[in-house]
This record gives C-alpha cells, structure tokens and sequence, in this order.
C-alpha cells in the first residue's frame, strides 16, 4: 500500500516576481487552454491550473515532477533549458505554505489583493468538474481558503481597494476630458472593471464589447452599458476616450487599425498582452499594461504591509492544522 505524504504535493510555476510580462505570457492558460490540457495531461495525474495576470502555477499530487512541468514545458513552447531558467518547483510544505500565501494575497503583485481567492476557486472547480483534482488537493484548497477567510476577517491586510482595475480608475478620477470608456473583455477582470467605472465614474458613458453575445448582452443589461461585438471593435472605438482590454485572447486583438484620433490611453490588463505591439511603439498614445499599472500603486499599501506578521501567523496555524489531517490520514491507511 502506498502511504500519501505532503512531499507528493508538487507546485510548478511562474510568476511576476521571477518573470517578466512578455516571458510568463507564454504560459498563460485561458479556459479553453484548460480544458484541452486537463484532457490531454496523463490520467493519473491528479492537478489543477492557477492562470492570472501575475503568476501560471499548476497544483500536483504527484512523485512525478517532470510530468508537472512538462503542462508548462507544452503550454510555454520552450526547452528544458529554458524552462529550468523560468520556471520554479516547490514540493512537499514549501508547495503548502506557497498556496497558503498566493491564497492569503501575499504573493499578488499587488500585495493584499483579494481578487485572487475567486480565481483560486474558479480554478480549482475547474478541474474537479473534470475529475482532475483529487481529495488531497481539495484538503489543501479547503485550508487555504479557510485561512484566506481569516485573514479578511481579522486583519486589515486586504483593506480598501488595491486591485489593478482600481489603479485604472485611480488613473481617470477627476479628468474632466474622460466621457466615454471602451472595456473589451466580459470576463471576471471586465466585470469588475464596470464595476468600478460605474461607481466612481458615473457621468461616464461605458461601451462593452465582447466575443461571447450572449454573455455580453448580460454584462451590459446588469450595468446598463452599451454593447457590441467583437467584430464591432473599431465602431464602439469611436469617439472613444479610453480603452480598458481585459480580454484573454491568444493573440492581440487591438492594433493600429482600430485607434482612432480622440483615443487618450489604452490599458492593457491581459495576459498575454491583447494589445498588438506596435500599438505600444506609438507615440501618440500611451498604452499601460498590467505591470506598469500594479507598480503605480505599490506606494500606497503601507498599511497592508504591517499586516503582515499576523497574516503569516494565521497561515501558519491553518498550514499546521492540514498538515496535522494529512498525518491523521496516514495512520488510518497503515
């Protein structure tokens, strides 16, 4: 009988802190990504997909290392040689503590960012509809989030509004020459970003184009925005005064064709870059993306910092207790 033990937890990733941008943009999965993986990775490999526009990490319970790194190996296009030079393995209670961490918010980009837990579930119930995650992880998953809820309860580490579309809409507050707003993408980031444009900038008016109709015609009947498809791109760019790209396309979808005389900036929150790179070349208009946004704000979240010692004291208590479950398990199976 093979008795399970917390080193068969494996985490292979990348992320902002060792990779730049353009690099970790290789490894990014959208859904469809996901899906394709979870079908075509080998069956005994229980595991799931953590994709952001911070960090691609894959969650394993495995002896097997090579395979995990190998959905990153194929994912990425790149040699061994290159992917020992990006990309960080973790096993055993260091690949613990780590998801502990990136579940709490203290390894986002921008530090304290709650956003992460619901893409922490969307990901994780991605893979346990189908059948990859197995009970061990799904452990781990309940802990974390355990710990995470803490967290929010009971420090102000997450206090206040840091996300990076809030430093997009930090950006607009009080200029007066911002009337209307192009958001592409209706995914969890353009949701959230109407979200924040309706709030805090009320007077604006908000254009929403979409691929999905059926899920854009949603989106903008929630938040009473104008809609159009994505082959209607360069009409809702019209008289356009700011474009927010929150898609998750593969490759760009903004290029020179679609800017047009009265477009002030272009936020590019998507990873990989949605926005084509000679768009960036431009001088006419200035184009930021998600690492540029981030490092706006870091400046600002002193407070959350100081939340750290108790934040780490918590992880610490709620890693303590999986790994007391994990222990428990063992001796029943002996």
């Amino acid at each position: 009988m093979i008795i399970s033990s917390t080193e068969n937890i494996v985490v292979a990733g990348v992320s902002f802190k060792t990779t730049e941008l353009l690099s970790r943009s290789r490894f990014a999965f959208n859904a469809v990504a996901c899906r394709d993986m979870y079908n075509d990775a080998p069956k005994s490999l229980p595991f799931f997909i953590l994709s952001t526009c911070n960090r691609t990490e894959i969650y394993a319970w495995t002896t097997d290392i090579e395979a995990v790194t190998a959905i990153l190996r194929n994912q990425g296009q790149c040699t061994a040689e290159q992917l020992r030079e990006l990309v960080y393995v973790k096993t055993g209670t260091k690949a613990i503590d780590h998801f502990f961490r990136v579940a709490a918010g203290l390894e986002s980009q921008i530090v304290g960012d709650y956003d992460i837990i619901s893409q922490i579930k969307t990901a994780f119930r991605g893979a346990k509809d189908v059948n990859r995650a197995n009970g061990i992880l799904e452990k781990m998953f309940n802990f974390a989030l355990q710990a995470s809820k803490e967290v929010k309860n009971t420090t102000s580490f997450s206090d206040g509004t840091l996300s990076v579309p809030y430093a997009v809409v930090k950006q607009l507050l009080g200029r007066v020459d911002v009337q209307t707003i192009t958001v592409a993408g209706a995914g969890e980031t353009g949701e959230l970003m109407i979200k924040y444009l309706r709030t805090y900038l009320p007077h604006c008016n908000i254009r929403l184009v979409n691929r999905d109709e059926e899920k854009l015609h949603s989106i903008a009947t929630r938040y009473d925005v104008m809609e159009f498809p994505i082959s209607s791109l360069g009409q809702s760019l019209v008289n356009t005064d700011v474009l927010i790209v929150a898609t998750n396309a593969e490759a760009p979808i903004v290029d020179r064709e679609h800017i047009g005389p009265g477009l002030k900036m272009i936020f590019d929150l998507s990873v990989p870059r949605n926005v084509a790179p000679r768009v960036y070349r431009m001088n006419t208009i200035p184009v930021f993306d998600v690492d540029v946004i981030s490092e706006s704000i870091h400046n600002n979240i002193s407070a959350r910092l100081s939340q750290i010692p108790k934040v780490e004291e918590i992880l610490t208590r709620h890693s303590a207790e999986f790994d007391d479950w994990m222990k428990r398990r063992e001796a029943f199976a002996v």
